[in-house]
């Protein structure tokens, strides 16, 4: 701050040197004229650079107070000011299910609170808390990420009834069930207020409120209709998937669902499951030209780990070719692949259940139009499972975002140096872990066929 002010000193002492010289002294010669003039040009351009960098630096040092946690000044204000930022931030709108959903929406609340998690619902429930055919596991997962206390609203949400009465049934499912109820029927509203008890950081939308399910032909021409059924049938022929569909063909997207696609800044695609949870949103044909037609930037995120007998083998060009077969090709802006050293222990046991690590195929993707990020984004969680670590995915999330911010006035400037304090401050509670250090990759068997077919 203080460089920039000295700097328009300098350029004031210059202007006003020069000026005097110029106006005052008639016997100057050429050379002279000459000096004092570039004199007059530098210190205007001095002044400007130093206004500029000085309200520059201002915006950056409210920005890290506000963002700062450890601040033993913060007050009221503070927070109502830090918590009015996150919800003029960025509007970003994700898209996937289950864990892969959960790391993208725990590291999106980090810097803002327009967050819309659009979750599949595919699929008859097992659960006996609820009447409705639709399964609302995944819009659970999606509020316990979004949700302020995570742990506490996980117990409650997933808490079963040992009482007579309500012996076994889900809490969460029978809130949900008695919040439709109370708005006759409509999920999406029983979300909302559900959302609202329970503070937060964003909202959840079902991709549909019609009762759809998901159909598939297999490679070998079988056609199967019923998401347990193809379960069932893919796993018993080893027969891939080549096309899938939705049932009914013609679903209409949930309310609010393309207005948040057309306001968002930010669309965000996995990760998730390839074949249960991201297409058969996508497939919406609403949801799919929405996505097309908006102007905000796109991200695939690719999976760490491929499904058993669903996406056996796939390399990272192989999701995206699949999304691009089903719904049109350049769909994405940029994809985030995750490269991690894991101990070879972890991929075993991945191994043993048919899944193993998805290829990166860099010489494919390169040809691609997609800026392709590739960084260890990888993390275990306390059963040792494979998944993407919230803190870093929302470093390179915020990394694109920034670089593709336009800073148009003070506004969009603060909220630019508001996210990269707080990702800053985040980086610097961050703990390396020792499970992926100096260890090298395992290629399982599968992986070694699939290179030498290559």
């Amino acid at each position: 701050m203080k460089r920039w002010l000295f700097l328009e000193l300098v350029g004031t002492w210059m202007l006003s040197y020069s000026v005097a010289m110029l106006f005052t002294n008639q016997e100057l010669e050429i050379k002279g004229s000459i000096i004092y003039g570039l004199m007059f040009v530098f210190g205007i351009l001095a002044i400007i650079i130093g206004f500029m960098m000085a309200q520059r630096r201002l915006l950056q040092a409210i920005a890290e107070y506000s963002a700062s946690s450890n601040n033993s000044h913060l007050n009221i204000k503070n927070l109502l000011y830090d918590k009015s930022m996150l919800d003029r931030n960025l509007k970003v709108v994700a898209i996937g299910d289950g864990e892969g959903l959960s790391a993208v929406l725990k590291s999106l609340k980090v810097f803002s609170n327009n967050i819309t998690a659009i979750v599949s619902v595919i699929g008859k429930s097992n659960s006996r808390d609820m009447n409705s055919s639709i399964d609302v596991t995944g819009i659970k997962k999606a509020m316990i990420a979004l949700s302020e206390c995570e742990e506490e609203t996980r117990d409650f949400l997933n808490y079963r009834n040992m009482d007579s009465e309500l012996f076994g049934k889900n809490a969460g499912n029978l809130m949900l069930h008695s919040l439709s109820n109370l708005h006759n029927g409509n999920l999406s509203e029983a979300i909302h207020h559900m959302s609202k008890l329970l503070a937060m950081n964003g909202k959840v939308i079902p991709a549909t409120l019609n009762q759809m399910d998901i159909g598939a032909i297999l490679n070998d021409g079988t056609r199967v209709v019923g998401k347990e059924e193809l379960v069932q049938k893919i796993s018993e022929r080893k027969s891939p998937i080549e096309k899938l569909f939705i049932v009914p063909e013609r679903c209409e997207p949930a309310p609010d669902v393309i207005r948040s696609i057309k306001e968002a800044d930010v669309i965000i695609i996995g990760p998730g499951s390839l074949y249960m949870g991201i297409l058969p949103i996508l497939l919406i044909r609403e949801i799919s030209d929405a996505i097309k037609k908006s102007e905000a930037t796109k991200i695939y995120i690719s999976n760490i780990m491929t499904e058993p007998h669903q996406t056996d083998n796939f390399a990272v060009s192989d999701y995206i070719h699949v999304i691009g077969e089903h719904i049109g090709k350049g769909l994405f802006d940029y994809c985030i692949v995750s490269d991690s050293d894991i101990m070879p222990e972890y991929i075993r046991r991945y191994n043993q259940n048919g899944s193993d690590i998805v290829d990166i195929d860099k010489h494919i993707l390169k040809n691609t139009n997609l800026n392709l990020i590739i960084e260890d984004l990888t993390a275990l969680d306390d059963k040792n499972y494979i998944h993407h670590d919230p803190k870093k995915l929302a470093n390179v999330i915020v990394k694109v975002i920034c670089d593709n911010m336009e800073l148009k006035d003070n506004q969009s400037t603060l909220e630019y140096y508001t996210v990269k304090s707080k990702m800053k401050r985040l980086s610097k509670k961050k703990k390396k872990s020792i499970l992926f250090k100096d260890v090298k990759v395992v290629v399982s068997p599968n992986k070694k066929k699939k290179e030498k077919k290559r």
